[in-house]
């Protein structure tokens, strides 16, 4: 019998799923609604008079990121050398989805820094010359640097939740990429944090983050575990 289940396991790789539920304040136009991919379901009810959101994220273990990638040459001739170097070299013996995603995360791990200052541009060259950025630099840079061998992106607005005092989290206005594999499945990943978790919230991309107020969240449930 353990043997079998130690076949098992190999065969069918444990998924993290974290589950957490929260208590959000009621706001006119709503700020949240359903929203789900291949590893994040967020979903939205009013029960008691309450507005409640069930936030459901899993690891990437399932996802086929096991697909062949080729460096768009037409999408490099119009760069200049510096990037088209970075570009090169992060694609250099790599031919899978999977390993070139590993390497553009440490790539951002290693030598992006970041840098909250609204002021500095943004773009992905600007970020690769910089060296810095802000959510919306690692979300540009990230994607340019997918599109680069073919892999289609978009950002994602919305907030990620972060520990506050007590069972509140903070929400933090942020972006993030959703990411479209070779079967058409989509999955959410954070270029700046280079993870993804339930502790985030989709809002619709018309929100105005300037125009809404402060607030605060309860979290009241969460929970972790792993299934096979």
């Amino acid at each position: 019998m353990k043997l079998l289940l130690m076949l098992l396991l190999f065969v069918h790789p444990l998924q993290e799923v974290e589950q957490i539920t929260l208590s959000l304040p009621i706001s006119e136009p709503p700020l949240f609604s359903y929203y789900r991919n291949a590893n994040f379901s967020q979903a939205i009810t009013v029960k008691n008079r309450e507005l409640q959101a069930e936030i459901r994220n899993i690891n990437f273990s399932e996802l086929d990121f096991n697909f062949r990638i080729i460096l768009d040459q037409n999408f490099l001739k119009d760069l200049d050398e510096e990037t088209r170097f970075t570009i090169r070299n992060l694609y250099k013996k790599t031919f899978l989805f999977e390993h070139y995603f590993k390497k553009l995360s440490d790539f951002l791990k290693g030598n992006i820094r970041y840098n909250v200052d609204g002021k500095l541009p943004q773009d992905a060259r600007s970020v690769l010359i910089t060296r810095t950025a802000n959510c919306i630099g690692y979300a540009n840079l990230a994607g340019f640097l997918l599109q680069s061998v073919g892999v289609k992106t978009r950002i994602v607005k919305g907030f990620y939740l972060k520990n506050g005092p007590g069972q509140n989290l903070v929400p933090e206005p942020h972006r993030w990429l959703e990411i479209q594999l070779e079967k058409g499945d989509y999955f959410f990943y954070d270029p700046q944090r280079q993870m993804f978790s339930a502790h985030y919230l989709v809002t619709g991309d018309d929100v105005d983050f300037k125009q809404i107020k402060k607030f605060v969240i309860h979290l009241k449930e969460k929970s972790k575990k792993l299934v096979n």
